[in-house]
């Protein structure tokens, strides 16, 4: 191909769109998946794409929510439109939430809020106002950064503990909110259209990682993969996946676990020499019609 356009996705759901911005209707995603489909050649993101052939569209989902599997999954094979499903594997099957949608579980109720946080602890000490709704916001942006940079995953863990129990809000998930279950990740794998990826196990940074940390979050994710579906899993994502979250170490642990092609969130087109480790990708909003053809007329004019 001469240009191929990675959309990124996270969400396909009814519900009104989270803090994140990370949700696309049902009806919005069918149009969109239709546009494609019908003006491009539509590939797979495990695909050779170095054959001649013009410009082609691939579908990649991060994360693994349990909505790819509700509402994604039927659109893809009505139209049958491949997608790649790239999944944070601690959270499989665990009926919590991911961490940043715990944030914003327990900070965005229409309830009354203590009026601040603190969070102190052996390495950090933040004292959070939180008497405003735009407070509390500001809080989910600061406490979404500390978690995504740290790897201590038990450190996170507590912080999380100690917001529910200032909040007043127990453990229970919000259902649509949901990652995949153990049965719906291999419903997915099992589609012809669908290819599941990696994505870590704790969606934290790569790139703020040591080499060690790297090697487990990368390699543990393909192994349960592996071990859950009975299949190579050689595709990956990195969480957040702009230049500062992945490193030539995460290009060489990836390697050496099997991975053959990689995707961040650097905007842009793939083109043949760009790097198999580095493939750019663009985010599809919650739009449709005119707006959506315009939004991909634009990513065609991406450098």
């Amino acid at each position: 191909m001469d240009q191929v356009l990675c959309l990124l996705y996270h969400r396909v759901n009814p519900i009104p769109d989270d803090v994140y911005h990370l949700t696309v209707s049902p009806r919005n995603f069918e149009e969109q998946i239709r546009h494609v489909r019908d003006h491009f050649p539509i590939l797979r993101f495990e695909d050779d794409w170095t054959q001649p052939g013009g410009n082609g569209v691939v579908i990649t989902f991060d994360d693994g929510y349990g909505d790819n599997w509700e509402y994604a999954l039927p659109i893809l094979e009505k139209y049958r439109v491949p997608a790649t499903v790239f999944v944070s594997t601690g959270y499989v099957d665990s009926g919590k939430e991911y961490w940043w949608d715990e944030l914003a579980r327990v900070l965005t109720r229409e309830v009354d809020y203590p009026e601040q946080f603190e969070l102190r602890d052996s390495l950090y000490h933040y004292t959070w106002d939180t008497k405003s709704p735009a407070a509390r916001m500001e809080m989910i942006r600061s406490l979404h950064w500390l978690l995504k940079m740290d790897a201590d995953v038990e450190r996170a863990n507590l912080w999380l503990e100690r917001l529910r129990a200032w909040a007043g809000i127990g453990r229970e998930g919000r259902r649509e909110h949901l990652p995949v279950t153990l049965r719906q990740l291999q419903e997915l794998a099992d589609s012809e259209y669908i290819t599941i990826g990696a994505h870590t196990v704790n969606h934290r940074s790569l790139g703020a990682q040591t080499k060690e940390g790297q090697r487990y979050e990368i390699g543990a994710s393909v192994r349960f993969l592996e071990r859950v579906l009975g299949r190579k899993i050689n595709t990956f994502s990195y969480p957040f996946g702009s230049a500062v979250h992945f490193n030539q170490d995460t290009f060489e642990i990836c390697g050496q676990n099997g991975i053959a092609k990689a995707a961040t969130t650097v905007k842009g087109l793939w083109r043949e020499d760009s790097s198999p480790y580095a493939v750019p990708r663009v985010e599809a909003k919650d739009t449709g019609g005119k707006e959506f053809e315009t939004f991909v007329e634009e990513c065609w004019r991406l450098g």
